[in-house]
C-alpha cells in the first residue's frame, strides 16, 4: 500500500505558494480591510450662523491630514431640514443646510458622520488598495435666531417704518406744497414789479 499524504501535502503547499507568488507579481489588488484609523476622531467642521428660521447656513467638513479622505458625509441636525447633502470640492466637503422653519431660537447640535468605505488606503504599501474605516463623528453647534417678526416677542407683520408707498405719498405731497409755495412767491414778485 502506497501512502501519497505526504507527498501529496508539500505538492500542494507548493502549489499554493506559486499561485500566491504569482498573484503578487501580476498585481492583483483586492480590498483591504484596516483595523483603526491613524488619528480616530479627529476631523475640523465648521458651522455658518446665525440664522433666522427658513435660512441657509454654511456647512463645510475636512478629515485631519494623515487619515483617509472620507467618502461620503451625512449630516444630522434637530434644526436643519433632513437631507442635508455635502459635496466634495477636492479641498473639503462643503454644503448648506436649511433651518427648518418651525424652529425656536437658540443652540442646535449639528452632527458630521464621515464615511470611508472603500477609501484609499494610507499605510504604508497600501496605495493601491481600498480600505474600509471606521466612521469618524464630528460635533458642532448651530445658532438659531430669532426672524424679524419675533424679536419684540408680539406677531407684527414687522412695518416698523412709514414704507415706501407712505413714502412716495409724503414725498408727493410735499412736491405739491413746495410747488405752490414757489408759484405764489412768483406772482407775488411779479405784482410787486407792475
Amino acid at each position: 500500500m502506497n501512502n501519497f499524504t505526504g507527498s501529496s501535502g508539500r505538492a500542494g503547499a507548493a502549489a499554493l505558494a506559486a499561485s500566491a507568488a504569482f498573484a503578487l507579481v501580476i498585481g492583483v489588488s483586492g480590498p483591504a480591510h484596516a483595523e483603526r484609523l491613524p488619528f480616530p476622531g479627529r476631523g475640523y467642521a465648521s458651522v455658518g450662523g446665525p440664522v433666522a428660521p427658513g435660512g441657509l447656513v454654511d456647512l463645510t467638513v475636512k478629515e485631519r491630514p494623515g487619515n483617509p479622505r472620507p467618502t461620503a458625509v451625512e449630516v444630522s441636525s434637530p434644526a436643519l431640514n433632513d437631507g442635508t447633502a455635502m459635496g466634495d470640492t477636492g479641498a473639503a466637503w462643503v454644503g448648506a443646510g436649511r433651518v427648518k422653519k418651525g424652529v425656536r431660537p437658540g443652540t442646535y447640535a449639528v452632527t458630521f458622520t464621515l464615511r470611508h468605505k472603500d477609501a484609499d488606503c494610507v499605510g504604508e504599501g497600501e496605495e493601491d488598495y481600498t480600505c474600509d474605516y471606521p466612521a469618524i463623528v464630528l460635533r458642532k453647534k448651530v445658532t438659531v435666531a430669532a426672524s424679524e417678526g419675533d424679536r419684540d416677542g408680539d406677531d407684527r407683520d414687522g412695518d416698523d417704518g412709514a414704507g415706501f408707498g407712505r413714502g412716495v405719498a409724503v414725498g408727493a405731497g410735499s412736491a405739491v406744497v413746495a410747488g405752490g409755495l414757489l408759484g405764489a412767491a412768483v406772482a407775488w414778485r411779479r405784482r410787486r414789479r407792475a
